[in-house]
């Protein structure tokens, strides 16, 4: 795919959109779990608000924050936290289907590896089955939820040191 551009958070333009493509993030997940949708981000409840007032914050190094750009304009976003939990993937409607969200997490994956992580991690609502299968053909497999988890999410995780690609154990 030509004109797709994937940097991290920088300058103050970049970080403005990222916290466009997270709060869009946030927004779409309220409607598929049947929540009120924020208008802005002080609508957002304090620990997401957090997030969106301050990336750099919420993901301090060795995590980051990834966004990619078609042709100049912002179109997808992700984050990594330390120890290696993957959050926040998005990609705006117009840019899915196009090697937006699999650029975003190949450039994740190289990042977590070259800053010592041996694996990464994640979870997904179940009812996410397109991005549940984009996850599994890029490698992950299921593992077991933390312990005490009591929210339904599918949990993943997959191997990212020198790009080894082999299923996770649970």
């Amino acid at each position: 795919m030509t004109g797709v551009e994937v940097v991290e958070l920088g300058d103050p333009a970049r970080q403005r959109d990222a916290t466009t493509l997270v709060f869009e993030y946030f927004a779409l997940t309220a409607v598929e779990i049947d929540r009120p949708v924020p208008e802005r981000v002080t609508d957002l409840p304090p620990s997401l608000r957090v997030e969106c007032e301050d990336l750099a914050a919420a993901y301090p190094e060795p995590g980051f924050v990834l966004v990619a750009y078609v042709d100049g304009e912002p179109a997808g976003v992700v984050g990594l936290k330390a120890p290696g939990e993957v959050k926040r993937l998005y990609v705006r409607p117009e840019h899915r289907s196009n090697g937006v969200g699999r650029r975003l997490m190949e450039h994740l994956h190289e990042r977590a590896a070259e800053r010592g992580m041996r694996r990464v991690v994640l979870d997904v609502l179940p009812s996410r089955k397109q991005v549940i299968d984009f996850y599994r053909r890029l490698g992950y497999t299921d593992i077991d939820p933390p312990p005490g988890e009591t929210f339904p999410m599918l949990y993943l995780a997959r191997n990212v040191e020198n790009g080894d690609a082999r299923p996770c154990e649970g």
